[in-house]
């Protein structure tokens, strides 16, 4: 499975800004580099070249093939795929279908790389250059056993706690008091909760498999923590441990009923329509809602939602999207043109100018991976214009910078399936009052037998 922003109707699928969809270049260029530029993208097999993506804004990535298309006399074939995006592309993988592009998050390509079927992004023009221009914790995120998985999407910090700043007035907490740590923000909760306030929290401990089971390895790193030994996959967590630390807040939290039951049966949109209410202080969301709950149109607390900024602790897991090269034989002329297409879509176009990436802030507040575009001004105008105060730009920014993944469990071969047990595996620790101990020993059970499996040996 894989993660993208067209989650079950919720969030960002249901606020498309109508912003405009052409960026304008940014900066001048010499006549030579210019014609330089539009040498190292022209195509030149005559061949077509497969692009096939996910049900997210398809007029954008139609408007954007064609611009490709019509500056580089490309043959991008562009269709957008409904239903289980990642099940259809692994089936037409298999079989050998005329396929070049695609979209993947990490858990996915890191199988798929396993399988033979796509191809890493280090030898696309420009790969140097784009390398380079990821920040830190992107290229950690992206680069597999040494080689980058593929060029920049879309990222997201999911789990970044919104505040609603209506009911954090009317609660006398300030800025200076909001929660640094999960610990704190446990023991915040129980402070309210002991002054008889309710309806604190709303966290990502919805029904989907990027809902709860993610919010547990989110709250593990933020811990400083992780699943499994990243040099051998076998499993680390312990009850005294971080995973261990996180069951024994939730389940303190639940049995305290700072947690509305019905959230375990929510999807996305659920989520995102019960913190827009106004009714919750806290919610755990992708950071790109942030820009819906302020939306005068869409939201019950436009311009008063804010988030817990970056305080040493990382909040939330980082959520994102490649375009990824497959490795199906082709000529070596349309080798080529499937390089200069992805380099030009997923990096600098013809003017030099990270244009797809820089339109999808703009349209949709996706975030990019690319320090040239979310630096720029041009970003920073969007985000203000999105956010409620001028100052949650760079807050926002720098939670984004510090955010990680669990890269331990995610860059294995069994992440998915490992991911499709967990989903079911923690609602039961709540529901059924189950202890810690049990949770931990059965996490450990299944790691090592998926290890057993798939012959992991570190």
């Amino acid at each position: 499975m894989t993660t993208f922003p067209v989650k079950n109707g919720g969030g960002l699928s249901r606020r498309k800004f109508l912003i405009t969809s052409a960026i304008a270049s940014v900066g001048s260029l010499a006549a030579s580099s210019l014609a330089w530029a539009a040498n190292i993208f022209k195509a030149t097999s005559g061949e077509t070249v497969y692009f096939r993506g996910w049900q997210f804004m398809p007029d954008v990535v139609v408007s954007n093939v064609n611009r490709y298309n019509s500056t580089n006399d490309g043959k991008v074939d562009y269709q957008t795929i409904t239903g289980d995006y990642p099940a259809l592309m692994e089936k037409a993988l298999i079989a050998k279908d005329n396929l070049d592009v695609i979209y993947g998050n990490p858990p996915t390509l890191v199988r798929f790389v396993e399988a033979g079927w796509v191809a890493p992004a280090d030898d696309l023009p420009n790969a140097d250059e784009a390398k380079a221009d990821l920040y830190d914790n992107v290229r950690a995120i992206w680069t597999y056993k040494g080689k980058l998985l593929g060029l920049s999407y879309f990222l997201a910090t999911r789990g970044v706690i919104a505040v609603n700043r209506i009911r954090q007035e009317e609660l006398g907490i300030a800025d200076d008091q909001l929660p640094k740590t999960w610990d704190e923000f446990y023991a915040q909760l129980d402070a309210l909760t002991a002054k008889g306030h309710k309806d604190l929290y709303l966290p990502h401990w919805f029904n989907e498999y990027y809902g709860l089971s993610w919010e547990f390895y989110a709250e593990v790193i933020n811990r400083g923590g992780s699943i499994v030994d990243p040099a051998t996959r076998a499993p680390v967590v312990s009850v005294d441990g971080p995973a261990g630390k996180v069951l024994a807040a939730w389940k303190k939290a639940w049995k305290a009923g700072q947690i509305p039951e019905e959230v375990l049966s929510y999807t996305e949109a659920n989520l995102v329509d019960g913190f827009a209410s106004g009714r919750y202080l806290y919610s755990g969301q992708a950071c790109y809602n942030l820009a819906y709950f302020n939306n005068k149109d869409k939201s019950k607390i436009p311009g008063k939602v804010g988030f817990i900024p970056y305080r040493g602790q990382s909040w939330g897991l980082m959520d994102s999207a490649l375009y990824v090269k497959t490795a199906r034989k082709r000529s070596p002329a349309l080798e080529a043109d499937v390089n200069k297409f992805v380099s030009w879509y997923g990096y600098k176009d013809n003017d030099g100018v990270v244009f797809v990436g820089s339109r999808w802030m703009k349209e949709a507040m996706l975030f990019s991976g690319y320090k040239s575009v979310m630096e720029s001004s041009e970003t920073a105008a969007t985000m203000k214009g999105l956010l409620a105060r001028e100052s949650d730009v760079q807050e926002l920014l720098t939670v984004y910078k510090n955010t990680g993944a669990p890269n331990d469990v995610w860059q294995t071969v069994w992440a998915e399936e490992f991911n499709a047990w967990l989903k079911e595996r923690l609602p039961n620790f709540l529901l059924k009052d189950e202890t810690v101990e049990s949770v931990i020993a059965d996490i450990t059970t299944q790691v090592n037998g998926l290890n057993k499996k798939y012959k992991v040996k570190g």
